[in-house]
């Protein structure tokens, strides 16, 4: 190039005009896609999970045995009196349900991990209270055979004069489901 010649300018990386916006788009997408896996994670992936790691079934009567541990539903009882009052507009029983618990492995499970299911009432209801040979609260001891006592307030609508229809006793740690009908 000579002096007198204009040098040729070049221009580094302007980008065309239909690749302008694009990292918008990117991010706007990461930002839905990481959204979208969250719900996936909260809503879609628990029932899915449930059914191919669902709760073990155990018939009326029968037994589960597993994960060290032995258990059977040996009575179920609903009070003729109720030991409380009911919420207005509700009709209140108490139900009574005793457990023979051999324990053979420690066992990180509390009474949250115990509920209900009665027919005609949604949500399964968690249980209320129990007592382990004779003595409160759920505390199975390691290696023993013990009975614990688990007990339900159930609450329905006065209007609702079917009898009441206990189906299961259901526990999350680990996942069984014992028939009661």
């Amino acid at each position: 190039m000579s002096a007198s010649e204009p040098g040729r300018r070049v221009i580094l990386e302007q980008p065309s005009p239909d690749k302008q916006g694009r990292a918008g788009c990117i991010a706007a997408g990461a930002v839905i896609g990481i959204l979208v896996g969250i719900m996936v994670g909260l809503y879609a992936l628990p029932p899915i999970l449930r059914s191919i790691y669902g709760e073990k079934k155990v018939a009326a009567g029968e037994t589960f045995e597993g994960d060290g541990r032995i258990i059977a539903v040996e009575a179920v009882g609903i009070a003729s009196e109720p030991l409380g009052d009911a919420s207005p507009g509700m009709q209140r029983s108490d139900v009574a349900i005793r457990l023979r618990i051999t324990n053979n492995k420690t066992w990180d499970a509390t009474l949250a991990d115990w509920t209900l299911e009665v027919a005609g009432i949604e949500n399964w209801l968690p249980a209320a209270s129990a007592a382990t040979d004779g003595e409160p609260g759920f505390a199975p001891p390691l290696g023993k055979t013990s009975t614990v006592e688990l007990r339900f307030v159930v609450e329905r609508p006065e209007s609702d004069t079917r009898p009441l229809r206990l189906e299961a006793l259901h526990l999350a740690n680990p996942r069984v489901r014992f028939a009661l009908e």
